[in-house]
């Protein structure tokens, strides 16, 4: 059974496979057509998933969007779009509308839309919720059995935040509270009222935090977002615009009693702007704690499941699972809206599929597409460039990184969502001090307060980090501190609050990575490498050995290691 999964609302559209109820390709979009969170139709993607898996449309048994607008005609009868639809297409839901909020049913899981052919073949579209979309992701990969799940965005079709229960394969939905009440509008209206764009930079703000003190703001974050005794929250609309799609900005020009006027996208960040990053981080933490304690209380579940584009927060990740109450904490590599490729094909292949499918297995990151050094070698040599064949690039890498060079590491299948996982990253050695500085300045092109992330050998992650022995953190999704001896030795990855937003990198998960490091480890005594996706600031992740190649050039790096072959800026001129 072949069911493609698409993302296509909002930003960051996403094509994903599964064949018979296991992923086995997925890309976000603006990985091939190059626009930095592209919103456009996956198109390049779905023709990269049928490749991959030799099939063609009509292969296809069921199209599953993330997406279900029956939510949105199910409820309220739409005179103004359903009486005098503009164009005859839209009959597809206008009718619909007609009759649906007129029948006593529960919510809806799902819609189907199935087109049949006069050759008896037909077409199915399956429209899954878009919180569980979310929740597929979140506990289907996760190994656990009795799981309890928080979903938390800024808003679906109707909800913004989901409680849920799983056990044995088997989804609940607990509770779930409705647009506008919305954890993550609440953090995007933060993120504007500091200068920068909501629905995109809510990572900066995380970052900034960590330098501001939260005390300050802490009364004003706690008017806007209130906690109820339930673990629940309420927003103070008074103070919020966001529900307003016909106006300007997130906040009401109220707030600007509270926490000062907003920060022009030109004015230096003040040490005020991190008080109010600070704060805000801290009331989202504290809130989203009161919610994973009630979900405890409710399920008794020893494990907990995260998704959600509120879970890309990895400061909060790593305090839920060093702090408890849960044995253990899962959040996939793609808890933002991209992922509901993955867990929308995942929901209808079980759905469609019946008992024969077994979704719950692992699921690796790297599902994108892979290039054979001798179709690397061929690239550049048609750009004339020179490089050198090596037999080992993990031992190339780790001796170009003791003599301090910043190297681009292009190896194996792409990684899918937000983070460099290894597969295509930016590398350098994490004991200089001045390496953070550096690469923000000459290759990134970004703030200086900004993190990188320490990618350590999972079976070290105790040596380094306050953390037990069994942590593990594979997709970069969580922040544990630094043990405080260590941070000398690791300078370039500790931030300003002495945490590092880690990778941890095993031998089974991820073999090219974990043997780069490994050889790093041999040659300097310590574990860590500094880890950042291979890309320039406001371009996407770099997929195709041609953009590794622009983006090297284009840079500061110093050496790019691309399958066996590796370039170097000194060797540009001349023969190889």
């Amino acid at each position: 059974m072949i069911v493609i999964g698409i993302h296509n609302t909002g930003i960051q559209s996403a094509a994903a496979v599964a064949v018979d109820g296991e992923i086995s390709f997925a890309v976000m979009e603006e990985r091939l057509d190059r626009r930095k969170y592209s919103k456009y139709f996956p198109r390049l993607g779905l023709e990269s998933c049928l490749a991959h898996v030799g099939a063609k449309l009509s292969d296809v048994d069921c199209f599953a969007i993330g997406w279900n607008p029956g939510i949105n005609i199910g409820a309220r009868y739409r005179a103004g779009f359903s009486e005098w639809p503009a164009y005859a297409g839209e009959r597809l839901y206008s009718n619909p509308n007609h009759i649906l909020p007129m029948l006593d049913d529960p919510p809806l899981r799902a819609t189907d839309q199935i087109f049949h052919w006069e050759s008896g073949g037909r077409t199915t579209f399956t429209y899954t919720n878009h919180h569980l979309a979310h929740i597929a992701l979140s506990y289907y990969p996760s190994g656990f059995d009795h799981a309890a799940i928080l979903i938390s965005d800024g808003y679906g079709e109707r909800a913004t935040t989901v409680w849920a229960e799983a056990r044995g394969g088997e989804i609940r939905i607990l509770r779930s509270y409705d647009f506008p009440q919305s954890l993550g509008s609440f953090y995007s209206s933060v993120t504007e009222h500091l200068g920068y764009r909501p629905d995109c930079d809510e990572w900066k703000v995380m970052g900034a935090s960590a330098l501001g003190d939260p005390g300050n703001y802490m009364s004003a974050m706690q008017r806007l977002l209130r906690m109820t005794d339930d673990g629940g929250f309420r927003l103070d609309l008074d103070y919020f615009d966001h529900f307003n799609f016909d106006t300007a900005g997130m906040f009401s020009r109220r707030v600007d009693e509270i926490l000062g006027m907003p920060r022009r996208r030109d004015e230096p960040l003040t040490q005020r702007h991190y008080d109010i990053a600070a704060a805000a981080q801290r009331r989202l933490e504290d809130v989203l704690s009161a919610s994973v304690k009630w979900l405890k209380d409710q399920t008794e579940a020893p494990d907990l499941c995260l998704g959600g584009g509120v879970m890309m927060n990895s400061v909060f990740n790593g305090r839920v699972t060093l702090e408890g109450p849960f044995c253990n904490v899962f959040v996939p590599f793609a808890p933002d809206d991209s992922g509901n490729a993955l867990g929308a094909a995942l929901w209808a292949s079980g759905r469609h599929g019946g008992s024969s499918v077994n979704l719950r297995r692992p699921l690796s990151p790297c599902l994108g597409k892979s290039y054979g050094n001798a179709e690397i070698i061929d690239i550049l040599k048609r750009y004339g460039l020179n490089f050198r064949e090596v037999a080992d690039p993990a031992v190339e890498a780790a001796d170009l990184l003791m003599a301090g060079k910043v190297v681009g590491w292009f190896q194996g299948r792409m990684e899918f969502g937000q983070r460099a996982l290894g597969s295509r990253s930016i590398i350098a050695d994490p004991r200089r001090a001045d390496m953070k500085d550096r690469i923000n300045a000459a290759v990134k092109y970004r703030e200086a307060f900004r993190p990188f992330a320490p990618a350590v050998l999972a079976e070290n992650v105790a040596e380094y980090f306050d953390c037990p022995a069994t942590a593990r953190a594979p997709f970069m999704e969580k922040v544990f501190p630094v043990r405080a001896e260590k941070r000398a030795a690791i300078p370039a990855v500790v931030h300003a609050d002495g945490s590092g937003r880690l990778q941890t990198v095993s031998r089974d998960d991820h073999p090219e990575f974990h043997a780069l490091i490994s050889e790093f480890y041999r040659r300097s005594g310590v574990p860590v490498v500094l880890n950042t996706s291979f890309n320039l600031n406001g371009e996407p992740i770099v997929e195709h050995p041609t953009d590794a190649v622009r983006t090297f050039f284009s840079s500061g790096m110093d050496a790019l290691v691309i399958g066996n072959a590796v370039l170097t800026k000194r060797q540009t001129a001349g023969g190889a």
